[in-house]
């Protein structure tokens, strides 16, 4: 159906909630709504596009675009608490299966 998700900054103001699309990494999304998101190795190496996972970390997809560079943190049941928006997006199955999910990500945007 459908993955929305929604960029708040550590203060719990929210930037954009948007619908998720296949085949794009996070980082390219917001560019889509006019976000100016940092970006700048674009492999997930540098950490500047690093987002803190608060919601919906079972429909991300680590390596949508590509593998990143550099490993993230894991909490105690082994999910990312962190994504590198340059090259992770959103699984397949959740855009496409027949529920509404939400994917809440922490940003400060620089």
């Amino acid at each position: 159906m459908s993955v929305t998700i929604t960029l708040q900054k550590t203060d719990g103001t929210v930037i954009s909630s948007f619908l998720a699309e296949d085949h794009q990494s996070i980082a390219q999304m917001t560019k889509k709504q006019g976000i100016n998101f940092p970006i700048s190795c674009g492999v997930g190496l540098c950490g500047i596009c690093k987002c803190k996972i608060l919601a919906g970390h079972e429909y991300i997809q680590i390596d949508k675009i590509s593998l990143p560079i550099k490993p993230l943190e894991r909490d105690e049941n082994w999910n990312f608490t962190e994504v590198f928006a340059c090259v992770w997006g959103v699984s397949s199955e959740a855009i496409k299966d027949t529920e509404h999910h939400e994917i809440i990500l922490e940003k400060d945007i620089i």
